[in-house]
């Protein structure tokens, strides 16, 4: 199935961002984002925020930015019913082909026991580089610091 990938922009409604919220907090937990920070993100000059609807839901989520040759996604989540279906490898795809010509590498944090998130960025091309101690909260958890060159 070819999912189709749709881009938030400032001028989306706040139920969209509402809904993202909602769905980042159902896979993250308290961590996750507000509405008014994912609506923020669409006023970055080379900020995105994308994500997939299935049955007229939001079912999958990817918040990114460019900066200085470099991408950095800084948020996926897939709601729970749409785990497995290819969601996150498409949001993904589409994040690397929205980037500029000039990018090199991408980068992205990933919790250490998040088993399935890391298969599925090595399956992507990244590649482990570091760990950050004690970087995520509640629960307290290191964070596996990936990245992929591009150019």
């Amino acid at each position: 199935m070819e999912y189709i990938v749709k881009r938030a922009d400032k001028d989306s409604p706040y139920a969209l961002f509402e809904e993202l919220s909602a769905l980042d907090k159902l896979c993250v937990g308290a961590e996750g984002w507000s509405a008014e920070s994912f609506r923020s993100e669409t006023e970055k000059m080379d900020g995105f925020v994308l994500y997939i609807e299935e049955n007229g839901a939001v079912a999958a989520l990817l918040c990114g930015y460019h900066a200085v040759g470099e991408g950095d996604i800084t948020s996926v989540a897939v709601n729970p019913e749409y785990r497995r279906r290819g969601l996150a490898l498409r949001l993904m795809e589409r994040f690397e082909e929205l980037l500029p010509d000039d990018t090199e590498s991408i980068f992205l944090e990933v919790r250490e026991s998040n088993s399935p998130a890391l298969a599925l960025y090595e399956k992507c091309g990244f590649s482990r580089i570091a760990v950050r101690r004690n970087f995520y909260t509640d629960p307290v958890e290191n964070a596996v610091v990936m990245s992929k060159k591009i150019m």
